[in-house]
């Protein structure tokens, strides 16, 4: 369980003053597409934006549950801490996501939340939903479409976690990934992890040598290059279809195969894995 240190996670309360900002509740809504009926009466609600840096707590396991945070700009892990230290990483989040929704029904946060950058997030205190509901019925509206997200993000981990081999977690995640940044307005094709290997293979359930190999083993089918933390995507529907699969390796091939000249060799590209180390 994680426990509570000022200096590592929220900080003194001047130091929280001194980077927080405020937004109102239009800038949330505009950041969630979400449609308002009066926006002068969303643009005089004041809506608390605190600033975060890399490596910085935004929430702390068991602590009392006391905000919805959205995503204006950075990454989030959401993560928990078992007894023995390890830490297992359950999601991550980016920008237009809600954070803390899944601990509006408890006492405590049931996971820890931390910065992978710096980053920023409007923060709405429980309190104050159901007045800000009645307000603002977009208020609500947005409420119930970040829910939503929510869950279907929780069920992303349990379509990752259906594969049996590595490089089709590693596959899916990248595809489910894509996603997320295309519904951000960002390249779905080119993007930098904000993520290291051993926080990729926490929330894919493999060791973070592993992790590397599956790396390794899309580039050298021609879906992906890797340099660093960046990926590229070279074959969206090869990797979309590598990632329908289940098992892996020996038949990993044959998707690829169909769309290969007659005589089954790799293009040039594709023979060399374009892929570098990947950061820790």
């Amino acid at each position: 369980m994680s426990r509570r240190n000022p200096s590592q996670t929220h900080g003194g309360q001047a130091d929280r003053t001194a980077r927080s900002a405020v937004s109102t509740m239009a800038d949330l809504l505009q950041l969630t597409g979400t449609p308002v009926e009066r926006p002068q009466a969303a643009e005089r609600i004041p809506v608390v934006l605190r600033h975060l840096h890399a490596g910085e707590c935004l929430v702390l396991e068991g602590a009392p549950v006391d905000a919805l945070f959205f995503v204006r700009a950075g990454t989030f892990k959401i993560f928990r801490t078992d007894e023995d230290g390890y830490e297992q990483v359950l999601a991550f989040a980016i920008r237009g996501e809600v954070l803390g929704f899944d601990a509006l029904c408890m006492a405590s946060y049931p996971v820890a939340i931390s910065a992978l950058e710096a980053s920023a997030v409007h923060v709405v205190p429980c309190s104050d939903i159901p007045s800000l509901s009645q307000a603002l019925p977009a208020f609500g509206q947005m409420l119930q479409h970040c829910g939503s997200r929510t869950l279907a993000h929780s069920r992303e981990l349990v379509d990752i976690m259906a594969a049996v081999a590595s490089e089709v977690r590693l596959a899916r995640f990248l595809i489910q990934h894509s996603r997320r940044m295309a519904d951000c307005g960002l390249s779905p094709s080119r993007f930098l992890l904000r993520m290291g290997r051993r926080e990729i293979a926490s929330l894919l359930g493999v060791a973070h040598e592993t992790v590397s190999r599956s790396f390794t083993t899309l580039a050298a089918l021609g879906l992906i290059q890797v340099c660093d933390r960046e990926v590229g995507i070279r074959d969206m529907d090869g990797l979309a279809a590598f990632a329908r699969s289940t098992r892996r390796p020996m038949d990993a091939p044959l998707i690829v195969r169909a769309r290969l000249p007659a005589n089954g060799s790799m293009p040039a590209q594709s023979r060399r894995p374009t892929v570098h180390r990947l950061a820790a």
